[in-house]
């Protein structure tokens, strides 16, 4: 197996097969940008992408493309970017992006997104909005929280509601652990929680050098390069179905750099997980409430 997955994260660190169109879904009402795999059998997989606190969908344009290129529709809404949004508004924005999406004619007009085979992904404060809108619509068939941060309300409160399967990633000794803990115990549905060794929770973030000067933002290319191919090959395996891929929703398969957090895992952690929350994390997170 070891083997075998080293060979898949080699060929899922490189763009897909596909070339990828980039589009403004403005027009449909909630402005954002949408990316769409160049003649992709049709209708393709839709992945909706919500950012992180702060963040706009222009911050992770290289890994948007990344997941397009192997065949994924994916939408990314521009809102909801304030220093204090209102994560559920935020929730119904992300859903109003993918029903555009599902009517929109994309690309050059030769590929639609597939209403059987949606999914949700999120960094930060995006995965803790992704949780909330899985909760609200029975049509979500996966679910990747990256780096999850908390929301108002609880996502950890509503993923007892969830079904679908979900990939969860987190850092090793990353300050937002607990809110990982939390999600991880709490999902009803399956769960696959890979824990990166060398992650660094907003290093997915690209660019951005004015964020990174004021505090906001740790573009980091190994983070990049670490999510990217398990995030591929998880859309892969559960929202399009290719079984060559089915190593990356199985939590017994190895992946270099990641370690699979079972229940027993936490529970012996507790709450040392995070010994303690620095002072102004707290301040952060109450300000980033609704």
């Amino acid at each position: 197996m070891a083997i075998k997955t080293k060979e898949l994260l080699e060929t899922l660190s490189r763009r897909g097969p596909h070339g990828v169109d980039t589009g403004d879904l403005g027009f449909t009402g909630t402005p954002g940008t949408v990316f769409v795999p160049r003649d992709a059998s049709s209708p393709a997989p839709l992945v909706g992408f919500a950012h992180d606190w702060t963040k706009a969908p222009r911050h992770y344009v290289d890994t948007l493309k990344h997941l397009a290129s192997w065949g994924f529709v994916v939408v990314a809404p521009a809102t909801d970017t304030s220093v204090r949004p209102h994560h559920q508004h935020y929730a119904d924005h992300l859903s109003a992006a993918v029903e555009d999406a599902l009517q929109a004619t994309l690309g050059r007009g030769a590929v639609r997104a597939d209403a059987r085979r949606i999914g949700l992904v999120g960094h930060g404060l995006g995965g803790g909005v992704g949780a909330l809108l899985a909760s609200q619509r029975t049509d979500i068939d996966a679910v990747a929280m990256l780096f999850p941060t908390e929301t108002v309300p609880a996502a950890a409160d509503r993923a007892v509601t969830i079904d679908a399967p979900a990939l969860l990633l987190s850092a090793s000794g990353g300050v937002h652990a607990e809110d990982a803990r939390a999600l991880h115990l709490a999902w009803r549905g399956p769960i696959v929680h890979r824990r990166m060794a060398k992650a660094i929770e907003p290093g997915l973030v690209e660019g951005a050098p004015l964020l990174k000067y004021v505090g906001l933002a740790d573009p980091d290319h190994r983070t990049q390069r670490t999510v990217r191919p398990l995030l591929a090959g998880y859309l892969l395996a559960t929202l399009a179905g290719d079984d060559a891929y089915a190593a990356f929703a199985d939590p017994d398969a190895g992946f270099k750099g990641a370690v699979t957090v079972t229940d027993e895992m936490l529970d012996e952690e507790g709450d040392d997980l995070v010994p303690s929350t620095p002072p102004l994390l707290k301040l952060v997170k109450g300000l980033t409430g609704s």
